[in-house]
C-alpha cells in the first residue's frame, strides 16, 4: 500500500465518525512498515487503545512502527512532527545512489549555467573527494583567498567535522574559541535555540572580505555534541538544524556572494545534504587511480538526478559538478602526465554520457589538473604570494563566471615604490591629506573608495598612507553630504576647539574612573555635542532634558569647557538615559543620511604606553557605541576611520556584527587607481608616443579603460 492511499483510508475513517483532522503526517520507516503522525482536538477523552483502533481501520495489514495520535495540547510535549515526505528524494547516499541507479539515461539535468538570467546570491559550492590526501581543502582555501582578493565576500565552511582542517589552512586555529564552530551551532540549533551565526565567525584578514566557520575546538565537548550530529533524524522532521544552518548563512547581513563547504571524504551521512541538496557547483576532487573510478562514477550519477534547494521559477536545478584531478606527479616523463590526464579526461566523459547529447559539456571544460608543487604541499598554512595561486585560478573561475565582477586588487609591488615621484610629476599633491589645499580637486574615486564612502559601510580600515584621512575629508567636505565631525586629527579640528587632545583624553579617563563611568557613555556625550553644534537641523534644534541643561555648554568654545560639563554629566543620576533620550531626538531631527565622522583615533591619544592603553580601551568603547546605539538610529549613520592594525587588537562584544560592512584600504592595490593615474600621465606627448610603439589600444575618448589588467601593469611599471 502506498502512503497516498494509507493517508485516503484514515481520512475516511476519522471523517465517518465526524472527526477533524488538524495535521496528517506519513513517511516509511527506515527499517521495515511507517511511521505516523496524526492530530486532532476530537481524541480529547479518548484512550490511547480507543484512538488507534479508530484510526487503523481497515489498514490491518500495514506495520506502524511509530504510532503518535494526539490533541493539540498533547503535541506540546511530543516534539516537532515529522517531516510528511515518502523520503524517496532525500539528500542522503542511500536514497540518493538508488534514485541514481533507478533513472535510466540519458538523464535531463537543468545547471545553473543553464539560466537565462544572473542567479541571485551568495552561491553555494561544496568541495568534494572519495578519498583522502588529494589537496580538496587546499583548493578550497586557495579559491577563496583569490575570489576575496578579487573583491568578493566569501564565506568558508568547515564541514570536515570528523578531521576538521580548514582553520589550520587559514592558519585561524588559535582564534577558535570554545562554543563557537558549526558543532555547536547544530547541536543549539537542533535544541531549538536562538543563535547568531556571526559569533561563530572568524576574519582571517582584516583587508578582505573573507570569513571562516571552523568545525570548533577539538575537546572533549565537540566529541560529545558530535554524536548527536544526525542527519537521518534531521531530515525526518521538519526543524532541521542542518538546513537552518545553511540558510543562517545565505541571510548574513553583509550578504555573502559564495558559500564554500569543505566536505567530509567518503560516503558520510553529513557531507550528502551538501552535495545533493545545498551546492550550486560541486568540486569533486580526485586522482586518477582505478580505486577512484566506480566510486566517484556512482556519486556523479547521484548529483545529475539531485535537485538543489535553489528557488526557481522554471524548475529545480541540478548541482553542476566540477572536476579538479590533484595532484599530478611532478614526473620529468611529459608521457606520464598525458597519461593521467587523458585517464581523468576519459572518465568524465564517460560519466556525462549519462545527459543528454545536448546537455554534455566538453570534458577539458569542465575539468583541472592541479600539479604537485613542494611549496604547497609542505607549507602549514596558504601561502601569500600571488604567485603561488596560479595553479587554482581556473576553480575560481568556475564560481566567478556566475559572480557579479568584483574588484581587481592585484598589482605589482613596485606601485607603492613609484607612486609618490609619478603622483608629483602629475601635479597632484604629495603633502598628507591633512595639509592639502584644493582637495577636493585632486581626490581619486576608485571603485574601493566609492565603496568606502557608501553611507551605510560604518569602518573605513587601512594602513598607514593608505587614503583613510583622505576618505574623512572627503566626506567632511564635501557640500553635497550633511556630515558631522565628531572626532578628527588636529589639523582639521577647524571651528572645533572642543574636541579633546592628548592631555584632554588623559583627563577624560579619570572623569570616567571618577564616575565609574565607561568610554561608551562618554562617546555618547561627545556625539550629541558634536551634531547638536553642526548638524545643520532647522531651528528649533532638540535641546536635552532641563537637568542636562543646566549642567552644560551645549556649545564648548575650549576642551576645558567641554571636559567640564562631561564631568557633570557624568556626576549625574540617570545621565546615561538623559543623554540616550538627547540624542534620539536629535536622530529624528536630522536630515537622512547625516554621517558622524571619527578620524584621529591613532596619534590623538599620544604615544606612550599608558597612552596607547587609553586609545585600546577608548576605541572599544566606541565600537560598543557604534553595535549598541548607532544601528538604531533612523537618520545618523557612523563612519570611523582607524588603522588596520588597531582594530585587529580591539576586543568587545559583537564585534563579528561588523562582518561585511567595512572597506579596507589598499590604494597601492588598485587597478582603477592605476587607470586614472594613466590618463593623467596620457596627457604627456612622451609618454603617448611611448604607448603608441607598444601597440597598445587607444581611444582618444577614454584612453585606459580599453586595457586589459597586464597592459595597465606594464605601462606603470614602464612609465
Amino acid at each position: 500500500m502506498k502512503s497516498d492511499a494509507i493517508r485516503q483510508q484514515i481520512s475516511s475513517n476519522l471523517a465517518e465518525q465526524g472527526f477533524t483532522i488538524a495535521d496528517l503526517r506519513i513517511q516509511p520507516d527506515p527499517y521495515a512498515g511507517w511511521r505516523l503522525w496524526l492530530e486532532s482536538d476530537d481524541f480529547r477523552g479518548m484512550a490511547a487503545r480507543e484512538r488507534r483502533a479508530l484510526v487503523l481501520d481497515g489498514l490491518e495489514n500495514e506495520h506502524f512502527e511509530w504510532l503518535d495520535l494526539i490533541t493539540s495540547e498533547e503535541k506540546l510535549w511530543t516534539g516537532a512532527a515529522p517531516l510528511d515526505s515518502d523520503l524517496e528524494d532525500l539528500p542522503l547516499w542511500p536514497e540518493a545512489l538508488s534514485r541514481a541507479r533507478s533513472r535510466t539515461a540519458p538523464i535531463d539535468a537543468r545547471f545553473l549555467s543553464d539560466l537565462d538570467e544572473d542567479p541571485t546570491t551568495p552561491l553555494l559550492g561544496t568541495f568534494y573527494s572519495l578519498k583522502g590526501g588529494v589537496g580538496r581543502t587546499t583548493a578550497l582555501g586557495y579559491s577563496a583567498l583569490i575570489l576575496a582578493n578579487k573583491g568578493f565576500k566569501v564565506v568558508c565552511v568547515d564541514m570536515d567535522l570528523e578531521a576538521p582542517g580548514l582553520a589550520e589552512v587559514f592558519g585561524q586555529t588559535h582564534a577558535i574559541e570554545p562554543e563557537m564552530g558549526v558543532v555547536h551551532l547544530l547541536a543549539a540549533l537542533d535544541r531549538g535555540e536562538e543563535v547568531d551565526l556571526r559569533d561563530h565567525l572568524i576574519r582571517p584578514d582584516e583587508s578582505l572580505e573573507l570569513y571562516l566557520l571552523p568545525a570548533g575546538v577539538t575537546n572533549a565537548d565537540y566529541a560529545r555534541l558530535l554524536r548527536f550530529t544526525d542527519p537521518l533524524s534531521w531530515y525526518r522532521e521538519e526543524a532541521n538544524p542542518l538546513r537552518k544552518m545553511v540558510e543562517q548563512l545565505r541571510q548574513l547581513s553583509f550578504q555573502p556572494d559564495l558559500i564554500l563547504f569543505d566536505a567530509r571524504t567518503g560516503f558520510n551521512a553529513l557531507n550528502a545534504p551538501f552535495l545533493f541538496e545545498f551546492s550550486d557547483l560541486a568540486v569533486i576532487v580526485f586522482f586518477p587511480h582505478p580505486q577512484a573510478r566506480q566510486g566517484t562514477g556512482e556519486l556523479v550519477r547521484a548529483l545529475l538526478t539531485s535537485n538543489t534547494l535553489r528557488d526557481q521559477d522554471a524548475g529545480p536545478l541540478t548541482p553542476m559538478p566540477r572536476f579538479l584531478v590533484s595532484p599530478i606527479p611532478a614526473s620529468k616523463a611529459p608521457e606520464v602526465i598525458k597519461r593521467y590526464q587523458h585517464r581523468a579526461l576519459e572518465w568524465v566523459a564517460d560519466w556525462f554520457s549519462l545527459l543528454a547529447e545536448d546537455q554534455r559539456p566538453a570534458e577539458g571544460d569542465v575539468t583541472h589538473f592541479v600539479p604537485y608543487r613542494e611549496a604547497v604541499a609542505t607549507s602549514d598554512s596558504l601561502l601569500q604570494e600571488a604567485s603561488q595561486w596560479d595553479d587554482y585560478q581556473q576553480i575560481a573561475e568556475w564560481f566567478q563566471g556566475f559572480l557579479k565582477q568584483g574588484e581587481e586588487p592585484f598589482a605589482p609591488a613596485v606601485i607603492a615604490e613609484r607612486k609618490p615621484d609619478l603622483l608629483a610629476s602629475l601635479q597632484f599633491h604629495s603633502d598628507t591629506a591633512e595639509r592639502q589645499e584644493a582637495f577636493l580637486e585632486t581626490f581619486v574615486e576608485t571603485a574601493v573608495v566609492v565603496a568606502a564612502l557608501a553611507a551605510e559601510i560604518p569602518l573605513v580600515l587601512g594602513r598607514k598612507g593608505t587614503g583613510k584621512t583622505a576618505i574623512f575629508r572627503r566626506l567632511s567636505e564635501a557640500s553635497s553630504l550633511t556630515a558631522v565631525v565628531v572626532m578628527a586629527p588636529a589639523p582639521l579640528r577647524r571651528g572645533r576647539p572642543w574636541i579633546p587632545g592628548v592631555d584632554g583624553f588623559k583627563r577624560v579617563e579619570q572623569i570616567i574612573q571618577q564616575h565609574q563611568a565607561d568610554w561608551r557613555q562618554f562617546w555618547s556625550f561627545c556625539t550629541a555635542i558634536a551634531v547638536y553644534t553642526e548638524a545643520g537641523i532647522d531651528s528649533p534644534v532638540p535641546a536635552p532634558d532641563q537637568r542636562l541643561m543646566t549642567a552644560i555648554d551645549l556649545s564648548p568654545k575650549s576642551e576645558l569647557a567641554f571636559i567640564e560639563s562631561l564631568d557633570k554629566v557624568l556626576g549625574m543620576a540617570g545621565s546615561g538615559l538623559l543623554v540616550s533620550d538627547w540624542l534620539d531626538r536629535l536622530d529624528r531631527a536630522a536630515a537622512f543620511p547625516t554621517l558622524l565622522l571619527f578620524d584621529g583615533l591613532d596619534t590623538g591619544f599620544g604615544n606612550t604606553d599608558a597612552d596607547r592603553q587609553r586609545r585600546q580601551l577608548a576605541n572599544q568603547g566606541l565600537f560598543s557605541f557604534l553595535t549598541d546605539r548607532g544601528e538604531q538610529f533612523s537618520h545618523l549613520r557612523l563612519k570611523v576611520v582607524l588603522r588596520e592594525d588597531l582594530w585587529q587588537g580591539l576586543r568587545f562584544e559583537n564585534k563579528s556584527h561588523l562582518f561585511g560592512r567595512s572597506r579596507s584600504l589598499k590604494w597601492s592595490e588598485q587597478v582603477d587607481f592605476l587607470r586614472v593615474v594613466l590618463k593623467q600621465a596620457m596627457r604627456s606627448e612622451s609618454f603617448g608616443r611611448f604607448v603608441a610603439t607598444q601597440g597598445w589600444p587607444v581611444d582618444k575618448q577614454n584612453p585606459i579603460d580599453h586595457w586589459p589588467r597586464e597592459s595597465v601593469f606594464r605601462a606603470w611599471n614602464l612609465l
